[in-house]
This record gives structure tokens, sequence and C-alpha cells, in this order.
């Protein structure tokens, strides 16, 4: 029975640890398939039982916090990017204007443009997307975006940092429920050696303290009983009495008849003699059986106490060598 025990208990830490790896996320951890492995074999738990399981069971990494916060980064590194972009095209447009002003100048030598009238009109030679004003909206909505951007990121920030410290709380939870498992386990398939033989010995007195303890409770608890007991012993005894007296004058009864049988069993003949004797005979024998019970029931009643006596003699004896 106990290596059946055993077994069910290595079937379960086995299944434990593999379900733990499978739900974090680290079942491809060389040291977690090492130590399946071995389970599996019954092979060097030895080994493992001298190694710390809380050090070198790996540590799982938050997975919906990760996302947030890889999410956070990428929208800080756009928005990083589109930060320049109002600036480069910005100057992009004034390129495009001054070359574009150079040649309306030549074509028209008598002209008064100025070059901010001419680069709100263009005057066909400068494309309207390039105009100043086209370029300020542009401008504008670029940096509305970068603003949109920075919320963005502040709020998946503040998010995944929160949604991680919670994972990663069950995460540690999780792990140091396995861990802790798996030090019960292989607690035992330790190699006994000086270093731990004392560990052993303090181990068991341990146990034994708490066996001790439990069976000072159990016994107050059958004192308790066998007191109960006690106090029905008078009562049995008194019934016991009763039923003696009862019963004496019930022989007594039996023998007048019998006797009053025996004396008009000369007189009579044929089957009425026969019916007498057969009547005789019965209350001969119930008499006998009635004085057997008497004696029993009155036995029965002071072993009975004798019993009781000697248990709480016994219970007073383990109580006090506790």
């Amino acid at each position: 029975m106990a290596n059946i025990e055993t077994e069910l208990l290595h079937s379960d830490i086995s299944e434990q640890l593999s379900s733990w790896a499978e739900r974090n996320g680290v079942s491809d951890d060389r040291i977690v398939q090492d130590l399946l492995q071995d389970f599996e074999a019954e092979e060097n738990l030895n080994i493992w039982a001298t190694m710390d399981p809380f050090e070198y069971l790996p540590q799982p990494a938050p997975v919906q916090g990760a996302k947030l916060l890889s999410w956070a980064k990428l929208t800080s590194t756009i928005r990083n990017v589109m930060v320049f972009v109002p600036v480069a095209l910005t100057w992009e447009a004034v390129s495009k204007a001054t070359e574009a002003f150079a040649k309306f100048i030549e074509a028209n030598n008598a002209t008064t443009v100025n070059f901010l009238e001419f680069w709100q009109n263009g005057y066909d030679f400068l494309p309207s997307f390039w105009t100043i004003s086209h370029i300020a909206t542009l401008d504008f909505l670029i940096i509305l975006g970068v603003i949109a951007l920075s919320l963005l990121a502040t709020f998946l920030n503040g998010k995944g940092s929160s949604l991680n410290k919670a994972e990663l709380h069950e995460i540690d939870k999780d792990r140091l429920g396995t861990a802790l498992a798996l030090k019960m386990y292989l607690y035992s398939m330790r190699e006994i050696d000086k270093s731990n033989i004392k560990e052993g010995v303090a181990s068991s007195v341990s146990a034994l303290l708490t066996a001790t303890s439990s069976l000072s409770k159990s016994a107050r608890q059958l004192s308790a009983v066998v007191a109960e007991l006690q106090s029905g012993v008078p009562m049995i005894n008194n019934f016991g009495t009763k039923l003696g007296k009862e019963s004496e004058k019930l022989v007594i009864e039996v023998g007048s008849l019998t006797a009053a049988l025996s004396g008009i069993n000369s007189s009579i003949t044929g089957e009425l003699k026969e019916a007498v004797e057969s009547a005789t005979y019965g209350l001969d024998l119930a008499s006998t059986e009635l004085n057997t019970s008497t004696h029993s029931l009155r036995a029965n009643s002071k072993a009975a106490e004798s019993e009781i006596k000697t248990l709480q003699s016994l219970i007073k004896k383990a109580s006090r060598g506790k």
C-alpha cells in the first residue's frame, strides 16, 4: 500500500510540474525537460534533492502586460520619428518655393511680388501642394498626430505596467507553489550523510511530539466516553439485581408448581400422566436456564465495571507518561 501511495505522489508531482511549465510557456526550458525526464525514468532524484527548486526553476515572463508595453514602445518610436516630419516637410517646401521663385523672377523681371506672396499664390510656378498655407496645414495635422501618439503611448505604458505587475504576482505565486511541492517531494530522496542526519532526527522527533500530543488528546476524549459508560454501570447493576430477585421469585413459583404436579402425578394415568410429566420436565429446564441467565447477567455487569476501571487506569497512565 505504501508503494502505491508513493507512485501516486510521484505521478502527481510530475504532472504538476508539466502543467506548470506548459501553462507558463517554459516547457522548452532545458532544466524543466531534464527534470521531467528524470521523473519519468525515476533517476537522479537524489541529485535534484540537493538543489533548491526555488533557484533552478525558470522565471516565466508575463505575456499580456508585455504586449501592451511592446505596443507602447512602438507608438513612442513612431511619435519620435513624426516629430521631425513637419521640420523636414517645411524645409522641403522652402526649397521648392525658392526654386520656383527664382524661375518666376527670371520670367518676370519687372514684378514687385515678394517671396512670401509668391509662396502663398504660386503663380503657376509652384505646385499648390508646396504653398505655404498647405504646408502649414499639413504640419498642424502632423503635430496633432504626434500629440495623440504621445497620449496613446503613455496610456499603453501605464496599462501594460499595471497588467505586468499583477501578472508577475500570479506567476511568482504559481512558481513558488510548484517549487514548494518539488522541495517537499524531493526532500525524502536525499542521500543520508553527516550533514543531514541530524536534521532527519530532528524531523522524526518533531513528528513524534506531534503524534504524542494527538494521542493525549484522543486519550482525554476516550476518558470522557469511559466516564459516561461508568455512570451507566450502577443502572445496569440495579437492573441485574431487580431481575435476579424477580428470577428467584419465579424459581420459587416454578418449584411449587413442580411439587404440585409431582403430587398429582401418582394419581393420574394414561395420556394425562405423560402431559404432566412433560410439563414438569419443562419447568425444571426453565428454572435451570433462569438461574443461569441471572448469574450470567450479574457476572457480565461486574466484568463490564472491572473493564471500565482498568481502561480508566490505562488512560491515566498514558496521560502521565506524556
